[in-house]
């Protein structure tokens, strides 16, 4: 029986080393899909804004509530001569008593919802997030705005966006359909279209939607499902560059 057994042994291991590489190639594999993706978990860190901006300011921030979930919209006006490609937003939503309820600092948040893209030279734009989850009634929202990242862009990639009509769907309410052509020569990739309603001063809705790819001199539609009643309010859409150049 041992000389029968001895040399069933390397017959074993071989049987076995398809097996034992398959499982080394999946994790090999599911480690170079991870380094692949936006940020590794690993290194993901939740958002600090130590130092204010100098020139990009929060000028009106508000809050939306209804039973389809919260949005915060924060409007920034740049007082530069250029344009800013990507800046960071700190927002802090607090209920009765200035009581924090929220904060986007969590890891793992999508950059959309961190961070504000394409403010123009000497003007403002309207960031929408239209994912907090606050852990109370939210009141009021305080934004901090942080350094820059990277350099000052010349220019911004053009994009052109129809005002929406609005359509009432039974299931999710009310929803903003329209087209946004990228006029550029770069690629836009995860490129936020973002709608505000206000009636006077005050915002009565706000919602967002994330176009994956738009190629230079293309359009596609775009869908807002709204957080509020945007119904006879008036509507402003844009859609700034997220790849700059």
């Amino acid at each position: 029986m041992r000389l029968l057994a001895a040399p069933l042994l390397p017959l074993l291991v071989l049987a076995l080393a398809p097996l034992l590489s398959g499982c080394e190639s999946s994790q090999a594999k599911s480690a170079r899909l991870e380094r692949e993706g936006a940020r590794s978990l690993a290194d993901e860190r939740g958002l600090v804004v130590r130092a204010q901006n100098r020139d990009v300011r929060a000028v009106h921030t508000s809050v939306v509530q209804d039973e389809n979930g919260t949005a915060v919209v924060v409007v920034l006006r740049n007082a530069a001569s250029r344009p800013v490609g990507r800046v960071p937003i700190a927002i802090d939503v607090q209920g009765a008593g200035g009581k924090s309820v929220y904060r986007n600092d969590v890891p793992g948040l999508d950059p959309s919802l961190v961070e504000a893209t394409g403010v123009p030279a000497h003007g403002e734009l309207a960031w929408v997030n239209d994912q907090v989850t606050p852990a109370g009634d939210p009141k009021q929202v305080d934004a901090r705005i942080g350094a820059a990242r990277g350099d000052a862009p010349r220019e911004l990639p053009r994009l052109d966006v129809t005002q929406p009509r609005l359509v009432l769907d039974r299931v999710t309410g009310v929803e903003a359909i329209g087209r946004v052509t990228n006029r550029s020569k770069v690629e836009q990739r995860r490129l936020v279209v973002a709608c505000v309603a206000r009636k006077g001063d005050r915002v009565v809705a706000a919602g967002r939607a994330i176009v994956n790819r738009l190629a230079p001199g293309k359009s596609a539609p775009y869908h807002v499902f709204f957080i509020g009643d945007p119904r006879g309010a008036r509507i402003t859409v844009v859609a700034p560059p997220t790849v700059i150049q």
